[in-house]
C-alpha cells in the first residue's frame, strides 16, 4: 500500500488519486504480486481493484506495465473479506464466517506470502498478530490530514527494516519485518 510522508493512505474523502505509481514502482508492485501465493482484500479495495483490472485486461487498454499487472492480478488467487457482500466476481472467493480465523488458517496452510490489502481488514489482521511483514511505498506527498495508515490504538510495533528501494520520482519502497 502507498502512504504519504505524513502517514495517510487516503485523503479525508477516501481518495487515493495521489497514489498513481511511477513506472519503476509499478514494476516492483507487479513483481511483488507475482511472488504472492494469494491476495486477501476487504470489500472497499475489492470494489476498486477487481473491476478496474479485470476490465483493463479485457479491453487491452493501458500500457505494457498495466497490462502485465492486470494479467498477474487475474491469475493470482484472490479472497474477499466482507460482512455485507453475498457474492463476488468470478475471479475471487468470498470468505465465509469469521475472516480473521479464516486468514489464520489460510496462513498456516499456505506456502508463500499472502498479501492482506485494505486498511480496515489489515488493521484487524494486525490486531490479531498475523502480520509478519509490512511493505509500503512512501510517496513524496503530504496531505495534511486524511485516513491514517496505522490506527491510533496505542500499540507499539517493533520492526526491523529488511528492504529499502529508492526511485527517481522520490518514492521509497520500504519493507519491515515484525520483531517477535
Amino acid at each position: 500500500m502507498s502512504v504519504t510522508l505524513d502517514g495517510f493512505f487516503a485523503d479525508a474523502d477516501g481518495g487515493i488519486g495521489w497514489t498513481v505509481p511511477e513506472d519503476e514502482v509499478h514494476r516492483l508492485s507487479n513483481q511483488q504480486v507475482k511472488d504472492h501465493a494469494a491476495v486477501i482484500m476487504g470489500r472497499g479495495l475489492y470494489e476498486m481493484m477487481v473491476p478496474y483490472w479485470h476490465d483493463l485486461l479485457k479491453s487491452g487498454e493501458g500500457g505494457e506495465i498495466e497490462q502485465e499487472f492486470a494479467q498477474v492480478w487475474d491469475e493470482i488467487p484472490k479472497f474477499v473479506a466482507s460482512r455485507t457482500l453475498t457474492e463476488v466476481h468470478e475471479s475471487c472467493e468470498l470468505i465465509e464466517g469469521d475472516a480473521i480465523e479464516w486468514i489464520a488458517r489460510k496462513k498456516e496452510e499456505t506456502d508463500g506470502d499472502i498479501e492482506v490489502s485494505g486498511i480496515d481488514l489489515a488493521s484487524q489482521v494486525e490486531a490479531a498478530g498475523l502480520i509478519d511483514v509490512y511493505r509500503l511505498n512512501l510517496l513524496p506527498v503530504v496531505l495534511g490530514g486524511g485516513k491514517p495508515y496505522f490506527r491510533d490504538d496505542g500499540t507499539q510495533r517493533d520492526l526491523e527494516l529488511t528492504d529499502l528501494q529508492r526511485f527517481p520520482g522520490g518514492t521509497v519502497a520500504l519493507e519491515y519485518t515484525v520483531k517477535r
